[in-house]
């Protein structure tokens, strides 16, 4: 398992963003990170995966 930065940003709309980070623990090698990491962030801020961005994934040793 690895702590892993994420920066993301959600779509309120044409014109309307939400930016946000949080860290995750996940392993690295497993396959669709950003949908693991997209399915996580939906459960926390209930909502739709499909609104979410993921501007940027930094691990963290």
């Amino acid at each position: 398992m690895a702590k892993i930065l994420v920066n993301f940003q959600l779509s309120h709309g044409q014109d309307h963003f939400t930016q946000g980070n949080i860290v995750v623990d996940l392993a690295p090698g497993n396959s669709n990170l950003h949908d693991q990491v997209r399915h996580i962030i939906a459960r926390q801020f209930n909502c739709p995966e499909t609104i979410i961005s993921i501007t940027k994934l930094e691990l963290n040793g």
